[in-house]
């Protein structure tokens, strides 16, 4: 790939159920710091309340510029959570700089869970099980207008994969909204590798760019056992990387892996994960 990668770490875990999605970032580090190729830009960490609403803002606003400054080199940035919380300051950051030059971006979004609960609907109060509805701009005001008042996402320019635990009233609002939604059955029944070329060449062809918002727990947990919410039954991690060689990667905008808790895997294989989706982009 031509572009230079911006590798971002979002160290949160205080939006999740359990703590440990904020090392990630860190043993990441320590893992490409022994290889000696790619490097943190920049780890930025949250130490406050995961209830703490005005804290959360602000941090995703700082993940948010940083996100989008490495546009202005014509960087690609990367983001490694942390809880996929982090997901609100990622893709509010790649739509403001995006919509300053002009441009618009769909986004295919791998996870187990719909991440679409608002706080009406949420009976945890977990911000990692909202970012997708904040993105499309239902949710706590604060979090919505990060960088722009504007929603991030319209229902049509995001696509969810491997949907297989989820709850009534996130399912009612992305219902409601038309969000297209693969749920592991049809993965597994149409392949994971042609669903999502048929859903790359459609959104590549409908927007400028296309980014990657990509929840571990999306696999099976023989893959990735690492995540603060394992669901049985995910998708095939290795059809997962088949699926990135396929990709013009000119037309990626951004790239977001989350919810790897190292605490949970002694084996490093969650870690390990992340590792191989970066070498897919840079070397690792």
């Amino acid at each position: 790939m031509d572009r230079k990668v911006s590798l971002i770490g979002a160290a949160i875990d205080a939006c999740g159920n359990k703590s440990g999605a904020a090392q990630a970032p860190l043993v990441l580090n320590q893992l490409l710091e022994s290889s000696g190729n790619l490097k943190f830009e920049q780890i930025v960490n949250y130490s406050q309340s995961g209830q703490d609403i005005v804290s959360l803002a602000s941090y995703f606003q700082q993940l948010a510029l940083l996100v989008k400054n490495t546009y202005t080199n014509n960087h690609l940035p990367i983001v490694v959570g942390g809880d996929h919380s982090c997901a609100i300051g990622t893709w509010s950051g790649v739509y403001s700089a995006l919509k300053n030059a002009g441009k618009s971006f769909g986004l295919i979004w791998f996870d187990a869970h719909m991440d679409a609960h608002t706080p009406a609907t949420s009976q945890t109060g977990n911000i990692h099980g909202m970012p997708v509805a904040t993105l499309l701009g239902h949710g706590f005001s604060e979090l919505t207008s990060i960088l722009d008042s504007n929603p991030k996402l319209k229902p049509e320019d995001i696509v969810l994969f491997g949907i297989r635990c989820y709850e009534s009233g996130e399912a009612e609002l992305l219902k409601l909204l038309g969000v297209k939604i693969y749920y592991i059955d049809e993965v597994n029944r149409l392949g994971l590798v042609n669903l999502f070329t048929k859903e790359w060449q459609r959104l590549s062809a409908k927007f400028d760019y296309v980014g990657l918002s990509i929840d571990l727990d999306g696999f099976d947990p023989i893959f990735a056992p690492g995540v603060s919410t394992p669901v049985p039954g995910g998708m095939d991690f290795n059809h997962f990387l088949d699926c990135l060689d396929g990709i013009d990667t000119n037309k990626l905008c951004g790239v977001e892996i989350t919810e790897g808790n190292p605490q949970l895997d002694s084996s490093g294989k969650t870690i390990q994960c992340i590792a191989d989706i970066l070498a897919k982009f840079a070397p690792v």
